[in-house]
């Protein structure tokens, strides 16, 4: 651990008004603080703003205004399926930014490395190679984190995808 650039990048997340959340509350969004959820309320979904990292989840309600008890889904019958199991399909379009589940991906990815010390956000990029929604969800959550960010797309991909970013 890099003590020296966790402090660094603890103030520059504090002069930003960036707070993290906890991996524990992302997984249990209702013990989130209750002000925290409030100030929520009035902020746009797709606004680069802090506090959309704590909808970076699977438990957001269709209107953004708290959080579901169970994440949206789809549950296929076994006559499409051909099997007894339950099949369940989560929908990611109700997370925040880019409407895709990959926020909570490169979220995941990212916060080891500034917990640690390893990234630096003077001299490091995060560098989000993909086909198209992770290195979109890359991008938003460095542009919230005020992190320099590069992503990574194949020849090929649709104008939509470029345009994006």
């Amino acid at each position: 651990m890099n003590q020296s650039i966790i402090s660094k990048t603890a103030e520059y997340f504090k002069k930003k008004g960036v707070a993290l959340p906890t991996v524990s509350e992302l997984c249990n969004p209702h013990s989130i603080d209750d002000e925290l959820k409030n100030k929520l309320k009035n902020v746009d979904k797709n606004k680069i703003d802090p506090l959309n990292l704590f909808r970076v989840h699977w438990f957001n309600n269709r209107d953004h205004s708290s959080f579901s008890q169970v994440p949206e889904h789809i549950v296929l019958p076994n006559e499409l399926t051909g099997v007894e199991a339950k099949i369940i399909v989560n929908i990611g379009r109700l997370f925040p930014l880019i409407t895709a589940h990959k926020v909570l991906a490169a979220y995941g990815c990212l916060l080891p490395r500034i917990l640690n010390g390893t990234f630096d956000y003077e001299y490091n990029k995060a560098v989000w190679p993909s086909t198209g929604n992770y290195c979109r969800g890359g991008v938003a959550i460095s542009r919230i984190l005020g992190l320099k960010s590069v992503a990574i797309l194949p020849e090929g991909m649709s104008k939509e995808r470029f345009a994006w970013l």
